[in-house]
């Protein structure tokens, strides 16, 4: 016993291209990143007056011969007459563009082509940069963040190097906020290089100046950030900037010095 329903066999006579079933729709992302799985829905409507057996089926057009296949968990239902049934696929995206190949198949005695559908799946492309490099200026020296026993009553100045990690030449943005002991924002700087940074090159961001003026443990929370059109961050560093140690005021005494003395 068949476990779908079967269109009758007499129904197959002069029947064309999607006769008995319609892909209305492919839903899948514009574009993914290389390696990464996508995941599709194919949506197959029965055109027929009863409830009929419907297949999915889908392979994956890039150059490459055999096509690859999609998988799909469950490819076959029994769908009521007019009602329109979402098949879930999915595949691993290659390292080019695709398309999408869907079919569609009834049941008569045996499965049965009926329609197909194609859509386009572009290569998205991955960012990548790193946070090279942090520095906090105070006064007339400098230090690697975090930065530890700062002397309070500073001027600080934050410097950031980002690396552009990828093949391709890129612009470089950066945002950076610095927090006090009491979690009061003291900074908050954005910005973007002018030109585009060559792969493996740096860029410095340099801030502006803000006032060390309390003693404990300062925070900054910093993203790199490439493609201005549609930000993305593609490193992140959150942590301490720096530790500010109170400054020990010399004694009164200690500009005084013994010139001579007698011994009694």
């Amino acid at each position: 016993m068949d476990l779908y329903a079967s269109l009758p066999i007499s129904q197959l006579a002069a029947v064309g291209k999607g006769a008995f079933t319609e892909i209305v729709d492919i839903v899948a992302p514009s574009s993914a990143p290389a390696g990464s799985r996508v995941d599709i829905t194919v949506k197959i409507k029965n055109l027929y007056s009863s409830t009929i057996g419907i297949m999915v089926g889908g392979a994956l057009e890039y150059g490459v011969s055999p096509w690859p296949t999609i998988t799909f968990p469950s490819p076959s239902a029994n769908v009521g007459p007019g009602a329109t049934y979402s098949f879930n696929g999915y595949f691993t995206m290659p390292s080019v563009a695709v398309t999408i190949h869907a079919y569609s198949y009834y049941y008569a005695e045996g499965w049965h082509f009926d329609d197909e559908a194609v859509k386009a799946v572009s290569l998205a492309e991955v960012f990548a940069g790193t946070i090279s490099g942090m520095e906090l200026e105070y006064d007339e020296a400098r230090a690697n963040i975090p930065a530890y026993d700062i002397p309070q009553g500073q001027r600080g100045l934050v410097h950031i190097w980002g690396r552009n990690d990828m093949t391709t030449t890129q612009r470089l943005g950066i945002h950076w906020a610095v927090y006090d002991p009491d979690l009061l924002l003291v900074e908050d700087y954005e910005d973007w290089s002018l030109f585009g940074a060559a792969p493996d090159v740096e860029h410095e961001f340099i801030g502006g100046r803000f006032d060390i003026n309390k003693i404990g443990n300062w925070q900054i929370v910093v993203n790199l950030l490439m493609n201005p059109a549609s930000p993305v961050v593609v490193d992140i560093y959150d942590g301490t900037l720096c530790t500010v140690a109170a400054v020990v005021p010399e004694p009164e005494f200690a500009g005084f010095g013994v010139n001579d003395y007698s011994k009694i």
